[in-house]
Order: structure tokens, then sequence, then C-alpha cells
């Protein structure tokens, strides 16, 4: 019997049945879950509670041996042999963590990026700043502005189309889309990425301004959007290349 079938379930991640079941003292019961937790991707959160769910899948097929008659120890052994191989069990998951991830990203930079869109149009009009600035360097520096403003805009288009294909992928939408679990994660890896573009393209403006007139800048809208577009950056970055390490344990 596959492990995956009557003692545990990965789309209940999250929801064991049996709630916060007991440690299992038996010792090879301890080494296997130990085994099959070094070979699961994921958050520590997910991981954990993958565990408890197969300690409770453990605790239930070796009371079912036990009620057959075996000892505690011979419950737990043949429990164990009815799991199979940790590696086994463990790749059984896989899908359904990057699943989780996917969307945990998607979600987070669908949340964050008007937040951080709000701190930059603050600043520009904190400062009197537009796409038209009517300052001495206007024909020299109006036309990249608008070239970026123009490309932070495309990257944005793009953070939002792939965050709602992840997300369109791991919910509703999964009934009419081909199958292909790599899907959900590529998708927002590629969001986090476009959203590390249009984050540094804005810091790039910034830096531009300060240069060019940095008289102009409202320092306190100006700083808060750049540190917002930072910490994004660097989340986004971490997120972009975890969804990508998820993905490729699905090939």
């Amino acid at each position: 019997m596959s492990p995956l079938g009557a003692h545990v379930r990965p789309a209940g991640l999250g929801m064991p049945g049996r709630g916060a079941p007991p440690d299992l003292t038996d010792p090879q019961a301890e080494r296997y879950l130990a085994a099959v937790m070094t070979r699961l991707p994921g958050t520590a959160r997910h991981r954990a509670e993958i565990i408890a769910e197969l300690r409770s899948g453990l605790l239930d097929a070796t009371d079912a041996y036990r009620a057959a008659g075996l000892t505690a120890e011979q419950g737990c052994r043949m429990a164990i042999g009815e799991f199979g191989d940790p590696a086994r069990v463990a790749s059984g998951f896989h899908a359904e963590i990057a699943a989780a991830q996917s969307r945990k990203v998607a979600g987070t930079l669908l949340l964050t990026g008007p937040l951080v869109g709000l701190l930059w149009i603050a600043t520009a009009l904190c400062s009197h700043l537009g796409v038209r600035f009517a300052i001495p360097w206007h024909h020299a520096g109006a036309a990249a502005t608008e070239a970026g403003l123009l490309l932070v805009a495309a990257a944005v288009a793009v953070t939002v189309c792939a965050a709602a294909v992840s997300l369109g992928s791991t919910g509703s939408l999964t009934r009419w889309l081909p199958d292909r679990p790599g899907r959900a994660s590529a998708a927002a890896a590629i969001a986090g990425f476009a959203a590390i573009g249009a984050d540094g393209l804005g810091l790039a403006l910034l830096a531009a301004q300060l240069d060019l007139a940095p008289g102009r800048l409202s320092p306190v809208p100006a700083c808060a959007a750049a540190v917002a577009s930072l910490a994004r950056i660097l989340l986004a970055r971490r997120a972009a290349r975890h969804c990508l390490a998820l993905r490729a344990t699905l090939s």
C-alpha cells in the first residue's frame, strides 16, 4: 500500500486529521521520519507539517498491526515497510510543497507591489516631479526618464501576469490547464525577477534624480520608497531562486 494513500494524504498539508499527534518513541520510526525530512524541500514550517502528518500515519499503521497481535516494535517495523523508501515518500510531497510556495510568493508580490508603488508615487508628488520636468535639463533627461518609467510599467505588468498565472495554476484553473507541475513555480520565479527589475529601475531613476536635481526630492518619502524597494528586491530574489529550486525537484 502506498504511504500516500490510506495513512498519509499530501492534499491535506497543514490539516493533519489527528491534530498534533504524540511523538513516536520507537527509535526506528524517528530515524525513518528524520530520513524523510532531510529529503523534503520547502520551508521549515511545511516540512514540520508533513512530518507531523507522517508521524500520525505511522501511529495509525502501528496501532493497526498491534491490534492484529504484533508487538509495538514489530508493528512499527511493518508500518515503515508499508510506507516505503524515505526518498519516494518525500518525493510524493514535492509538487504540493512547490505549489504552496508558489502561491505564497505570488500572493506576496501582488500584495506588496501596490504598497511600494504608492511610496514611489508619494515621492513624485511630494517632490513635484512628473514625466515632463520643468528644469534646465528637461531635454537631456526627460526622454531617459520616460523610457525608464515605461520599463518600470512593463516590469510591473510582467510581475502581475506571472503572479496571476502562478495563482491560477495552483487554484481553480487547474481543472482546465494541462498538467504541468512546474508551471506555478516557474511563473512565481518570473514574477519575482520581474519585481526585482521594477524596483531596481525605480532605484535607478531615484539615483538619476539625486545626481541631476537633488534639491527637488522630498527626503522622507524618497527614503521610505528606496528602503521598501531594496527590501522587496532581497526578498523577491530569495523567493524566486527558491521557486526555481523547487521546480527542479519536479523534473
